[in-house]
């Protein structure tokens, strides 16, 4: 073999032996970039998911709070009619036999503190 040709045939060597390694770097980097690119999209299918699972709870607890803000009124309105003087005078006399107490059957009560006397 010539000089020259060990020169060339050397040259050669080195351009196909770094040939592999450009192509196996390039392999390596498109197979990172898939990699970090289906992460990314996981990810954010993730967060859409949970996004819409508080938006479906919010909806559920906006109406459960409706409800009951209408259940409280009810019983409040329920509670001022039975509270009121009249009902329970109707159903002192009907339910419960009373009568209203006349000022002479009262009797006075007269409250003696045993703790003073000898």
């Amino acid at each position: 073999m010539r000089a020259g040709d060990t020169s060339a045939a050397m040259t050669s060597l080195r351009a196909h032996a770094r040939a592999p390694s450009v192509r196996g770097g390039t392999s390596f980097l498109l197979t990172l970039i898939i990699a970090v690119a289906t992460v990314m999209g996981l990810s954010r299918v993730r967060a859409s998911t949970e996004i819409l699972e508080l938006g479906a709870e919010i909806t559920e607890l906006t109406s459960e709070q409706s409800r009951l803000l209408e259940l409280q009124r009810r019983l409040g309105a329920e509670r001022a009619y039975l509270r009121h003087p009249d009902r329970i005078e109707e159903v002192a006399r009907g339910e419960l036999g009373m009568i209203p107490v006349s000022p002479e059957l009262v009797q006075q009560i007269r409250v003696v503190d045993r703790g003073s006397e000898p």
